[in-house]
């Protein structure tokens, strides 16, 4: 799950920081490289904030399941 929210996140960053460089009218290289710095960095938070959001649904899940557990006896 954070694999893949990091990979999206990255890939929305990437193509907003390309959009950026063709408005703002910067060379080709330049605005590749802003584009691939921000997909970076994009993507570790995606990685760390994936990664918290899958351990706080399974916290929740588990928390829910052991409330519905406990209620049967």
């Amino acid at each position: 799950m954070a694999l893949h929210y990091a990979f999206r996140l990255s890939l929305i960053a990437f193509a907003t920081e390309s959009v950026r460089g063709i408005i703002s009218h910067s060379d080709f290289f330049g605005a590749t490289q802003s584009a691939l710095i921000a997909a970076v960095i994009f993507f570790g938070l995606g990685l760390v904030l994936g990664e918290v959001a899958t351990r706080l649904v399974e916290e929740s899940a588990r928390a829910s399941f052991e409330k519905w557990k406990n209620n049967l006896d």
